[in-house]
């Protein structure tokens, strides 16, 4: 399986050579693009015939409307976001759509072949009205990494000893449950050889530890490290003792052996013996790891399987909706989420799950009616 990259893409458009595909009228005043109220879109509305002319011809502005206000919601948001918030959509946005058109303009109007009453228009759509619904209604939200399984190997000792039980794991454990996570429970791990897959992974020699942790644990992120205590103060602490827990580690993607992350976190315990201290001391450290941890692993699973695509010289709305609808279709990508567009630049968030940088390239270079010209694609920028 190939290794997923964290890419940037770059496109600039040739403008000279655009040529823009309409109907517009000699006499039309919108002219299609980004306005300074918001975008001029073109869209198409049907109605049935009647013997209510006055009734068709609104209802198939009132459809028009609709369509181009929905051209821009389907520009910002994700096509899976449009399926699954569909009630949410036509409730909340596409049924006020009288509020985000500010004006517009009747191109040709009337039956066609078809029998049905057909108006085309050009309509000045608000985006700031449109975005700011959108984000209330939290549909602008990027899309999530997933909720991996987690298994976590640490070896814990006590001044140089194995330490009875696994407080420091546990402690990591919980955090990431009460993060959401889904983590491997501790009598799951009788399924594989536990301190020798530790040991593997400390020292560096991940193979031959992670394919039964895959197939065993189905794991997709292991948390491995080394915790160890040691005796900090037993003087001047009204009896008590105190001892101090340093704890190292990484975060490793079990399919790739792939690390994510690294951390380096320690705690104190304080109690009576020095049994009870080390155990507070193992599992504090493993909290704090786990607290910082949950946000990282999210995050770098989320950069890895992301590519961002940046495009700049646009000329309107329907432009970005075909490099959309090109990167959508191809193979290994899962979804497409607007991450901000304005003046004519766009930046796109592309999950993936084996596209490369180079193959969504690669969809977005093909012939079309967008000339562009690819200014800068790198595995990091």
């Amino acid at each position: 399986m190939p290794t997923q990259k964290f890419s940037h893409l770059v496109l600039t458009f040739s403008l000279s050579a655009l040529i823009l595909a309409g109907c517009a009228s000699s006499k039309a005043r919108l002219k299609i693009g980004e306005t300074v109220e918001g975008e001029v879109v073109e869209a198409e509305g049907l109605a049935a015939v009647t013997g209510d002319k006055i009734a068709v011809k609104r209802a198939a502005l009132t459809d028009a409307y609709k369509n181009a206000v929905e051209k821009v919601v389907g520009i910002f948001i994700s096509a899976r976001t449009l399926v699954d918030k569909a009630i949410t959509i036509e409730q909340n946005i596409l049924g006020k759509t009288d509020g985000y058109v500010k004006k517009h303009e009747v191109i040709r109007e009337g039956v066609e072949p078809d029998g049905i009453y057909h108006t085309h228009i050009r309509a000045l759509v608000s985006l700031t009205q449109v975005q700011n619904d959108l984000r209330n209604l939290n549909l602008l939200t990027s899309p999530a990494a997933g909720n991996p399984r987690v298994a976590v190997l640490l070896d814990e000792k006590f001044e140089g000893a194995d330490f009875e039980g696994s407080p420091c794991a546990d402690g990591i454990s919980q955090a990431l449950l009460e993060r959401g996570y889904k983590v491997v429970d501790r009598s799951e791990l009788a399924a594989i050889r536990v301190a020798e897959a530790t040991r593997q992974l400390l020292e560096g020699d991940p193979k031959a530890a992670l394919k039964p942790i895959i197939q065993n644990l189905n794991a997709e992120v292991i948390v491995s490290g080394q915790a160890k205590s040691s005796v900090l103060m037993t003087e001047g602490l009204g009896g008590l003792i105190s001892v101090r827990t340093t704890l190292t580690g990484k975060v490793v993607r079990a399919r790739t052996g792939e690390i994510l992350s690294t951390f380096s976190v320690q705690a104190s315990g304080l109690d009576g013996t020095k049994d009870a201290a080390s155990q507070k001391s193992f599992t504090q450290a493993g909290a704090n790891a786990g607290n910082d941890l949950a946000g990282r692993i999210a995050t770098e699973l989320a950069r890895r399987t992301t590519i961002l695509v940046w495009v700049g010289g646009l000329p309107n709305l329907n432009s970005l909706g075909e490099i959309k609808d090109r990167i959508v279709s191809t193979p290994g990508v899962l979804d497409v989420t607007m991450r901000s567009y304005s003046v004519g630049k766009a930046e796109m968030e592309v999950k993936i799950n084996s596209a490369t940088s180079g193959d969504i390239l690669q969809s977005i270079s093909k012939k079309g009616t967008l000339p562009l010209e690819v200014v800068n694609q790198t595995q990091d920028s």
